[in-house]
């Protein structure tokens, strides 16, 4: 079985702990607070930085893709040791990394003929993305091929979930996820949108008046999930990621396990500047995905 390498785009939040555990290489997207000068995200920018620039001067940052050079940098040397590659990126809906990372792959083919480079829009972003990055990482431990690891997120990527509730309407606004007048009657109200993504796609899940209802609310949504589909929670994995709100995860997570007490659960993790641009600071959110084990792979 040949060897191949696990990369993925930065926008998965992975953090540089689970990347050093999972062995996971990543080509990270850029950040700029003066929409001037883009710096690595977490590279050249750390995210303390990026959520005081955003609460503190209440500023509205930019990210920037990676760039087809950037993937051709990152996978080259792999594919020089003779590694296969498979490659993660972000929803297409919310950026064109996949894009990037293709061309880079068929430029690169012709170079390698006989490597295999697979990239796969996994339909997610930041924690469920990570979560199916760690099940990958474990299938190869397991001994398990590339075109294994390929099926796994075929499947995964279907069933994975993130349910989340944002801060505030203001970022949603600028990225164009809502409309100024749903802006307006939303600030008047002082409603917070619950916000789902699955397939790909983020739609609305429901709104709360107050944070405290709307993280019950997500354990109910995701409680229910599990009811409609008809899915064992025991299959899955998953944790709970925030932008900056460190104090409402501790309640959020007894609010999920009690909801779903046979899921397992992994620490917490830190959403980055991708999907904060878009949200906001204040998001919090539930990601899940299905372990591989579940598929019989």
């Amino acid at each position: 079985m040949a060897d191949y390498q696990i990369f993925s785009d930065g926008a998965c939040d992975i953090g540089k702990e689970r990347e050093k555990e999972f062995n996971i290489s990543l080509v990270p997207f850029y950040v700029s607070l003066d929409h001037e000068k883009y710096h690595k995200e977490i590279e050249e920018i750390s995210l303390d930085e990026y959520y005081k620039f955003m609460t503190e001067q209440n500023g509205f940052p930019k990210t920037s893709l990676p760039s087809v050079q950037d993937f051709i940098d990152a996978f080259r040397p792999v594919l020089q040791e003779g590694k296969d590659i498979i490659c993660t990126t972000i929803t297409p809906s919310l950026s064109s990394s996949v894009q990037s990372a293709t061309t880079a792959k068929m430029m690169l083919e012709e170079e390698f003929p006989n490597a295999k480079i697979y990239v796969v829009n996994c339909w997610h972003i930041t924690g469920s993305q990570t979560l199916i990055l760690m099940e990958m990482a474990k299938m190869k431990r397991a001994g398990k091929t590339i075109d294994e690891v390929l099926e796994y997120v075929e499947k995964a990527k279907v069933d994975a979930r993130i349910h989340f509730m944002v801060g505030g309407l203001s970022h949603l606004e600028v990225g164009g996820r809502i409309g100024k007048i749903a802006v307006l009657s939303g600030s008047i109200l002082k409603i917070k949108p619950l916000i789902i993504l699955k397939g790909g796609e983020i739609s609305v899940g429901g709104a709360v008046r107050s944070r405290k209802k709307g993280l019950i609310k997500l354990a109910d949504i995701s409680k229910e999930h599990f009811k409609a589909t008809g899915e064992n929670p025991k299959d899955y994995v998953g944790f709970v990621g925030t932008t900056n709100v460190w104090d409402e995860v501790p309640e959020f997570e007894a609010v999920l396990k009690k909801a779903l007490p046979e899921m397992e659960f992994i620490p917490s993790f830190q959403i980055g500047a991708t999907v904060a641009s878009h949200t906001g600071p204040g998001t919090i959110g539930f990601c899940f995905a299905k372990k591989y084990q579940a598929y019989h792979l």
